[in-house]
């Protein structure tokens, strides 16, 4: 037993050694943490400090109150007011053709354009005259007839007389029989009239179709009349172009101004109208409606004295709608449709809806009366940016962008 324990104390030895080893590792870790940590902790702590939020700078327009007066922007082709085909009452063979019966040819009202040969015509007024002559005669002679016979009756006559012995009859034959000999005598002047075709009004033939010795018969078309005196566009307007146009005033009988510009020998020329009426009725393919400008006057002449043709095809600004007290705001400001960004007073943007009143491709307006919404002064945005930028920060110098200084009168508002 003595060997044993003598055997056994050298492995506690070395076990002790180690445990003693680790120990120490374990303090002078633990010893050398506490020192890190004490030098950490008498450190001073860093400053923190906010990030500085920098401005975007932006740019922007600065809305005013303003007057606009729309227009819109039509075109259509110059015709007359009156257009007829001249036709002959009566028949006969052409004696006289006026010299201006061409195409083109130009006649004031009352102004000969052919004859008929009228020799037939005065010998039926001849014989008429003499009916009536005779029908004359004839009613004299039963009147002086109706009073002898009355004066008969009265001296020897009892009682009241009958109206066939006063010749009541053969009297009123006779007058039915002169009224209707000076009616043939009315009618044979009336065809010996119609017999020399004059024009019915100011205008121009438009083609000739009948010439000199021809034989005409009655309803025969000689030719087709334009009055020169009165021009009309009609001008085609579509859905958007009606809502900037004053229709309850003109359908009240309020007419329209209308500038037309037209190319004539290769000048662009300018002739003034008037919106008189629109037609009415909407195309149901189209879904267009005309109004009509009337040309008339000294109208029909441009500042140079050139006369608007019949046919020729024109350009027409027509006045619209009147606008007091909004606000003309650049198209590229919108966004969704109906929103558009404000500065506020401390520099952020803010969102705010639009109740637009009118839009084209360069501008969009806005009444300037509606407290809730966008007024005078406010600063708008005008820079793509992204979504959500409510409250972001602007700077809004020196990037202000100027309103166009045309007004719609200039450009007539469409849709994009």
């Amino acid at each position: 037993m003595i060997m044993q324990n003598t055997v056994m104390r050298p492995e506690k030895s070395k076990l002790y050694k180690v445990i003693r080893i680790i120990v120490q590792i374990f303090i002078a870790l633990a010893l050398v943490g506490l020192g890190v940590g004490a030098i950490m902790g008498a450190k001073p702590k860093p400053e923190i400090k906010e990030a500085a939020t920098e401005a975007r700078n932006i740019r922007f327009v600065k809305t005013a109150a303003t007057t606009l007066n729309l227009s819109i922007n039509t075109q259509g082709s110059v015709m007359s007011k009156q257009h007829i085909n001249l036709v002959p009452q009566v028949s006969g063979q052409v004696v006289y053709v006026s010299s201006k019966f061409v195409a083109g040819g130009q006649f004031k009202k009352g102004d000969v354009i052919l004859r008929i040969d009228p020799r037939d015509y005065k010998v039926a007024v001849i014989s008429a005259q003499s009916r009536v002559v005779s029908a004359e005669q004839s009613l004299t002679r039963e009147k002086a007839e109706s009073q002898l016979a009355k004066a008969e009756w009265d001296a020897l006559g009892e009682g009241e007389p009958s109206d066939l012995t006063l010749r009541i009859p053969q009297l009123k034959q006779a007058d039915a029989a002169l009224k209707a000999a000076m009616a043939d005598l009315s009618r044979a002047k009336l065809n010996l009239e119609r017999a020399t075709i004059r024009a019915p009004f100011d205008g121009l033939l438009g083609e000739k179709m009948v010439d000199l010795g021809q034989f005409l018969s009655p309803g025969m078309k000689l030719g087709s009349f334009y009055s020169t005196s009165i021009l009309e566009v009609r001008l085609p307007l579509a859905n958007r172009d009606l809502s900037q146009l004053d229709l309850a005033a003109l359908q009240k009988g309020k007419k329209l101004g209308v500038t037309l510009t037209g190319s004539f020998a290769n000048e662009t020329r300018v002739w003034t109208a008037k919106v008189t009426r629109s037609e009415g009725l909407i195309d149901q393919k189209s879904r267009i409606l005309y109004v009509v400008a009337e040309i008339s006057g000294k109208d029909l002449l441009s500042d140079d004295g050139v006369m608007l043709n019949i046919g020729q095809f024109v350009k027409a600004t027509i006045e619209g709608k009147s606008y007091e007290n909004v606000l003309k705001i650049p198209r590229g400001a919108l966004r969704q449709g109906d929103r558009v960004l404000v500065v506020d007073k401390d520099n952020r943007l803010q969102t705010k809806m639009v109740k637009i009143l009118e839009v084209n491709e360069e501008y969009f307006v806005i009444s300037a009366r509606d407290k809730n919404s966008v007024k005078a002064g406010d600063i708008i945005n005008l820079s793509q940016l992204g979504i959500g930028v409510d409250g972001l920060l602007v700077a809004t110098e020196p990037t202000e962008v100027k309103l166009p200084s045309e007004t719609s009168s200039d450009k007539g508002a469409k849709d994009e």
